[in-house]
């Protein structure tokens, strides 16, 4: 399973084998706004997620 978490909250169909790099791009992810975690760990984005692992991408939230 891979979740988006952030302003918004939603999931996306794990489709196999890919790259997080090539997730995050077919549903317009961008690296600088979100972070990757490959089974609850942070992981790099050069990573693949096998269709059993779970991904999730959470958004990066700063403030002063």
């Amino acid at each position: 399973m891979i979740k988006v978490v952030g302003r918004e909250v939603r999931e996306i169909p794990n489709a196999g084998r890919k790259e997080i790099r090539e997730i995050a791009k077919d549903n317009d992810l961008s690296p600088e706004r979100y972070i990757a975690l490959l089974n609850g760990k942070p992981v790099t984005w050069e990573r693949y997620v096998s269709e059993d692992e779970n991904l999730s991408f959470v958004e990066v939230f700063s403030g002063g």
